[in-house]
């Protein structure tokens, strides 16, 4: 039996949901709306989603809130958790990487953006990975002299 990738999603609009469907047509992606730090831990449980997506609401606090909730819960501190907010509150962007959110897209989102979100999150913080395998080379030269006889 195969597993199905999972994201979560708090407080998104429709056009937003409706980018994320269309980013990842194969997941199951649940919709939960008026979420708050206390009905975390009473109401939702983390187990296996894969992704994380909070709508910024009106009120800072509760988004950042929201976000400081997920990210302490337990098994959930690798889980990426994205941040969608709106263009007027794009001075939220900063705050919310502090409150524990990996990545912030303002909206609107196209379905690109967020597949590429996933996949550098995925990729995950390993230093050097941009300069591993230099030294080889790019394909095979039967040219090339390594030296030596043959």
């Amino acid at each position: 039996m195969s597993h199905r990738l999972r994201a979560v999603a708090f407080d998104l609009d429709a056009a937003s949901l409706i980018s994320l469907r269309e980013a990842f047509p194969e997941w199951e992606i649940e919709s939960i709306s008026g979420a708050t730090t206390d009905s975390l831990t009473r109401d939702w449980n983390p187990e296996t989603a894969e992704l994380l997506i909070v709508g910024a609401r009106d009120q800072v606090a509760e988004t950042l809130g929201l976000c400081r909730g997920l990210r302490s819960q337990a098994g959930r501190a690798q889980t990426p958790l994205l941040l969608l907010v709106p263009p007027a509150q794009d001075a939220l962007v900063r705050a919310a990487l502090d409150a524990g959110a990996h990545s912030c897209l303002v909206l609107p989102v196209h379905p690109k953006d967020l597949v590429s979100m996933v996949a550098h999150a995925g990729a995950g913080n390993r230093p050097g990975r941009h300069t591993l395998g230099l030294d080889r080379a790019q394909c095979e030269d039967r040219w090339r002299d390594d030296g030596g006889q043959g």
